[in-house]
């Protein structure tokens, strides 16, 4: 009888570690994650990281409009872009994909930041405009370089 007692206390005990872990400290493990992911640097960081290993195209297959990094202003005109001829890829103001993206730090103007964006190809660069919707920064732009 006492190692029923014993084990149905050990089980109680579990229970209430794994509820304290799943209602304390992983929601608050999410929320460090959200803001971390919410500084416009790390935004365009993240995504790029994204978009380069994206295995296909993410233009051509559309993926780009389920992404929660982008506004849907830009996604609206990544619809339109991708309806016609696409010569270059303009989220990487490019016709090839580059290995690799460095972001610069942010500079931001209230509710608007911009990021800028060097790749691995010789010499290329682009700036991304982001845009705070609801404490959220979103790629709203990309400039493409001369």
């Amino acid at each position: 009888m006492k190692n029923k007692n014993q084990l149905g206390f050990l089980i109680i005990l579990a229970a209430a570690i794994f509820s304290a872990l799943a209602f304390v400290i992983f929601p608050a493990m999410k929320i460090n994650d959200r803001q971390s992911i919410n500084q416009p640097d790390q935004v365009v960081q993240d995504f790029y990281t994204w978009y380069l290993a994206y295995d296909g195209n993410p233009l051509v297959d559309k993926a780009y409009q389920s992404s929660s990094f982008l506004s849907t202003d830009f996604i609206t005109f990544l619809d339109d872009f991708t309806q016609a001829e696409m010569r270059y890829d303009p989220i990487l103001c490019a016709q090839d994909k580059p290995t690799e993206i460095n972001t610069s730090q942010a500079q931001v103007s209230g509710a608007q930041a911009s990021v800028e964006v060097s790749t691995s190809l010789a010499g290329h660069q682009f700036t991304v405009e982001l845009v705070q919707i609801d404490n959220a920064w979103l790629m709203n732009r990309v400039i493409c370089q001369p």
